[in-house]
């Protein structure tokens, strides 16, 4: 074929390709057959348009995306949980007693239901929920990257939600099939998600039906399709329910007479954040705070023994202990946490996870070649001898925060000048 020319690309090639006597390469591609999925055989409806023409008419048009519906067929609302029965299926040439997948139809039920587009009619005794989290392979198809946190809408089906990605899991090279952390996913890249969305959807996984398991994602701004995604898995709220206990962060923080916090020390190995975090631990608790220090060597004894130094591992290894944080934070302790946590977003998801004064960032800004001068553990000597790879500093990056609350050099002040500075800086937050 010649793309330039357009030759045996729809029409054949002419006087210039007259050794080819094949079909053109649009007429092949019509003739290959191409094999569908076995498809869902139980029933999604959802819901497009209410159609109501009169008082004595109420029906429910839309596209069954899988399955079957006859009359007589008990349906479940979701995600209002109500119940029904059909009692007509109507067309535009005329009443059916049975509609199937693909077939496009007006549904009314026996009794009155508040229902609306984007709505999801599925059997009775479906065990299918809504869901508000869940993972998906996700395609970007916009030049402003997808970053974790970012309100966006996401349509799936006829109804559309806002929610946000709350994690990128790992990105695909799409050459070679690899896997790789990363905070942000380019135009063109591909990767997988944890979504987390306000309001609870409908949701197979694509495998299962690529109609109801598929979605996308709109710019609020622009109104611009920016992205695609694939459901893997999807959590059924009806599973896991947040439970609102009689004593709560407020009451715990009024009988510890004090506010509950997160004060978040990061920074490269040896730059002094877990002797600072300590000895600012040691003058609280002389103060009459109650506190808990999370040290992240501490830490990989146990709750994160699983995980290596993998960017993958380093981005988990942060999420965990920033979950313990904010049960902390609930406890109504004054959390400290000391962790290089070298990657940017990370340390902002921590952060969106508790009220905006609740997270105190301490940036512990030690010069590189002082931690390496110091280098307690001998670390940075074998880093430099290849020893050790992916070491934060010299073989793998630190993102510095650009806007902490705070900003210490122990290099150029005393354990206790540090201390009487951390101190007043919590003051001034109204944290003691």
């Amino acid at each position: 074929i010649s793309a330039l020319n357009g030759a045996n690309v729809v029409n054949p090639g002419g006087d210039d390709m007259r050794w080819y006597e094949g079909a053109p390469l649009l007429a092949q591609l019509e003739q290959i057959e191409i094999l569908s999925a076995p498809s869902l055989h139980e029933l999604r409806f959802p819901v497009q348009y209410v159609n109501r023409p009169n008082l004595n008419f109420r029906g429910y048009s839309g596209t069954l995306a899988a399955g079957a519906v006859e009359v007589g067929t008990e349906i479940r609302v979701e995600p209002s949980g109500k119940r029904s029965t059909v009692a007509r299926i109507v067309t535009n040439d005329g009443e059916l007693s049975v509609a199937y997948s693909g077939q496009s139809v007006t549904l009314t039920l026996r009794d009155e239901l508040d229902i609306s587009r984007g709505d999801m009619l599925v059997a009775a005794n479906s065990a299918i929920e809504p869901s508000s989290v869940f993972t998906a392979d996700v395609v970007w198809m916009h030049e402003t990257p997808l970053s974790p946190g970012q309100e966006y809408e996401f349509k799936a089906g006829t109804r559309v939600v806002s929610g946000r990605v709350t994690r990128i899991v790992y990105q695909v090279d799409v050459n070679t099939l690899a896997r790789s952390a990363t905070d942000a996913l380019p135009l063109n890249g591909i990767a997988r998600c944890q979504i987390e969305v306000t309001q609870p959807l409908v949701l197979d996984s694509y495998q299962r039906s690529p109609e109801t398991g598929s979605f996308i994602f709109i710019d609020k701004l622009s109104n611009l399709t920016v992205g695609a995604g694939m459901v893997v898995d999807a959590l059924n709220v009806g599973h896991v329910v947040w439970h609102d206990m009689a004593v709560d962060k407020r009451l715990r923080a009024e009988r510890n007479r004090q506010k509950p916090s997160i004060i978040w020390f990061t920074g490269l190995s040896g730059a002094g954040k877990s002797t600072v975090a300590d000895a600012l631990e040691r003058q609280l608790f002389g103060m009459g705070y109650n506190t808990y220090l999370l040290d992240g060597d501490n830490v990989r004894h146990g709750l994160c023994r699983d995980l290596g130094f993998s960017d993958l591992d380093r981005q988990e290894n942060i999420r965990r202990v920033g979950e313990v944080a904010k049960l902390m934070v609930d406890v109504g302790v004054i959390t400290l946490v000391s962790f290089i946590s070298p990657f940017r977003n990370d340390r902002q998801i921590v952060r969106n996870m508790v009220e905006a004064d609740e997270f105190i960032e301490v940036y512990v800004n030690t010069p590189l070649w002082v931690c390496e001068k110091r280098d307690p553990k001998g670390l940075y000597r074998k880093a430099r001898n290849g020893e050790i790879q992916q070491f934060t500093g010299i073989n793998s990056p630190y993102e510095a925060p650009e806007s902490p609350e705070v900003v210490i050099d122990t290099s150029a002040h005393d354990l206790e000048e540090t201390v009487g500075q951390l101190i007043a800086a919590l003051r001034r937050h109204r944290i003691i």
